[in-house]
Formats: C-alpha cells, structure tokens, sequence
C-alpha cells in the first residue's frame, strides 16, 4: 500500500471513529430522554456511561479529542437537565452541571495522558526502526568484511598457482608446437596434438583470469563521463544481441556529472554484467542500462528479461568461483565486486519481477 492509499485508508479510519463516538453520546442522551425523571438510578447510570466516549475520544486524538468529545456532550446533555431537572429538581440539576464540569476535565486530563501514550508509542517505533537499520547496516557490513575476507585470502592462493602452472604450461606448449612441426600434415596424431594446443590455450587464459583476480590492475583515476562508458557497453554487445534477437535500451541521466574513476575497469564490470545478462535471455529479450544520481551516488543499474538468479543463490554470486554455468570459472563477479569496491562503491544485485537487476553505486566525490 502506497502513502497515499494508506493516507486515505487513516482518514476514513478517523471518520469512522468520531462518528461512533457522536452516536454513541447521542444514545446516551436519547436514554436520558426517553427515561421518566422518577427513574434516577437509571439516569445516573447513563452519565456515567457518557464517560466511555470521553475517554475513548482522548486516548485515540488525543487532548484535542477529549476536550472535543466532553463539549460535545455538553451541548447534548445540558437541554436534558434544562428541561427535566432544573424547573423540578433544581438541586439535582446543580449536580448534573457539576458533572459537565467533571465531563471536561476528565476528557482534558485523558487526552493529555494519550497525548504522551502516542509520542511514546511513536518515539518506541522511532527506536525499533532505528535499531532495525543499525542492525541491517551490521549485517551488511559484515558480509561486506566477510566478502573482502575471502577475496585477499583467495587472491593470495591464486597468485601462488599461477606463479607454479603458467611457467611449466608455457613450456608444455612450446613442446608441443615442436612435436607438432615434425608431423606430416596428413598424420592422424596431429590432430591430437591440436587438441592439446587448444586445451592448453584455455588452460592459460583460465589461468589469465585467476592472475586478474589474484592481481588486480592499479586504478588510473581519471575525471570520466559515466554515460559514455555506458554507451561503449552497449555498443560492443549490439551485434550479439541483435543476432539472438535481443533488444537493447538505455536510459541514461543527461545530468550526471563526470566523476573520478578508473573508466577501463568500469567498462570490464558493465562489459561483464551485460554479456552475463545476454546470456541469461531469451529470443525477444531485452537489458536495460539506467544511469542516475541518488544520496552522493552515481548508480548504473543493469537489468535483464532472463530466467533470474534464484533467490537462494544471491547471497553467494560475489562468492570466488561459484557460478551456476556448465562452463563457468565463477571469477568475473567476484572481480567486477573488487573493482567497485576498490572506487569505494557498491555492485549489488536483486530479483524484481523474475527480472536480474545489478547496480553499481559510485561516489560522487571520487576515489581518494
């Protein structure tokens, strides 16, 4: 329910609540009425009666709603007492305006005590929700350490296998390329040896992706134009797209000032995200790149028509090689999240509608 709604819905809340409140004084006072003035107990009883609505009315509006509802039955009660009492019972009828007297203060002094019931009752919600976003920010945090935790401990164990597999790799495959030059063209064992060229080949540039992780490239900070960046993205992934029959849209704030940050690596997050999300969708598909300014950060918001993350793995997607492709080393997001850590920003990711979405949130003010 939005604001407005729920505006609305109070609203009507509060009609409803005065108008049970001004009926039930009115049939109070139609009791008074309709019972013969012999009757005094009963009479006694309806006054008493007057104060369920005094009271209510204070404890739910308030000092305003108290004095409101004790005038109202002012006005209501006192053509009773006029009418009935005064000219027949006139000392009875100084007792009943001592209880209108009795009627406003109590309406005054409840509606002052539900006056402090509500700012307390506000100021404890106040307290909840402040206790509630102090322990989310924690938490948050804490995956945030966790995260960078797990990115040191493994990028040191990766730089250590790279440094012991590329230098023999390397010398696999010139050997390989050596035995291959000494076999006939037509030799069946050649295409053996191709084969193994080729996995060597994947091998290194798997290799290649556990160097970028384990040793990520120095920012070159530089004053650089967000929207543009976007639009080289979009550009390099067209064709592929429009090959599979996948539509490409960009929404982008022409009011985004240019920001420092190391535009090469940007352009490796968003490449990564984009070709991520072209993957995921279907024939007819569609990514959305947004651009925007909101609380200090420039967000690139990123978001595909594909099947979607499941929910239970986006906790882990940043995680070094976890990857849900048949293929997949599982580095690019854990690289692209270190890259945006290291601008001192945020990549995050959320399921809207079945719909992926990533966002990147860069500081206005830049890398220090």
């Amino acid at each position: 329910m939005d604001t407005e709604s729920f505006n609305i819905t109070s609203s009507r809340n509060r009609i409803y609540l005065w108008l049970l409140i001004a009926v039930t004084i009115v049939l109070v006072t139609v009791l008074h009425f309709l019972t013969p003035v012999d009757l005094i107990v009963w009479h006694e009883i309806f006054q008493r009666l007057y104060y369920l609505p005094i009271i209510a009315a204070a404890l739910l509006f308030g000092l305003r709603g108290g004095l409101a509802a004790s005038i109202f039955t002012t006005v209501v009660y006192i053509p009773h007492i006029f009418l009935h009492w005064e000219s027949e019972h006139f000392d009875y009828a100084i007792n009943q305006y001592a209880e209108i007297v009795i009627f406003i203060l109590v309406g005054g002094i409840m509606g002052a005590l539900g006056d402090r019931l509500r700012k307390a009752r506000e100021r404890a919600e106040r307290n909840a929700e402040q206790r509630r976003q102090a322990y989310e920010e924690l938490q948050n945090t804490f995956q945030q350490l966790l995260q960078v935790e797990k990115l040191s401990s493994l990028g040191e164990l990766s730089a250590g296998i790279v440094h012991e597999v590329r230098n023999p790799l390397a010398s696999i495959k010139g050997a390989i390329e050596i035995l291959e030059d000494e076999l006939d063209a037509d030799s069946p064992r050649r295409e053996f040896a191709e084969l193994a060229v080729r996995e060597i080949a994947r091998l290194d540039r798997l290799v290649g992706e556990f160097l970028n992780f384990a040793r990520p490239a120095k920012l070159a900070i530089e004053l650089n134009d967000l929207n543009e960046v976007v639009k080289s993205v979009a550009t390099l992934i067209e064709n592929q797209a429009f090959s599979k029959g996948v539509s490409i849209e960009k929404h982008l704030n022409g009011k985004l000032p240019k920001i420092l940050i190391d535009a090469e690596q940007i352009r490796q997050v968003l490449l990564n995200l984009a070709i991520n999300a072209l993957q995921a969708v279907n024939e007819d598909g569609r990514i959305v790149f947004k651009t925007n300014i909101k609380d200090g950060f420039c967000l690139v918001t990123v978001l595909d028509s594909g099947q979607g993350i499941r929910e239970e793995d986006l906790p882990k997607i940043f995680d070094p090689f976890f990857t849900t492709k048949e293929k997949g080393v599982g580095l690019g997001l854990s690289i692209a999240h270190r890259i945006i850590d290291g601008h001192h920003g945020k990549l995050s990711a959320r399921i809207v509608k079945n719909a992926t979405v990533f966002e990147i949130a860069l500081p206005l003010n830049g890398v220090e």
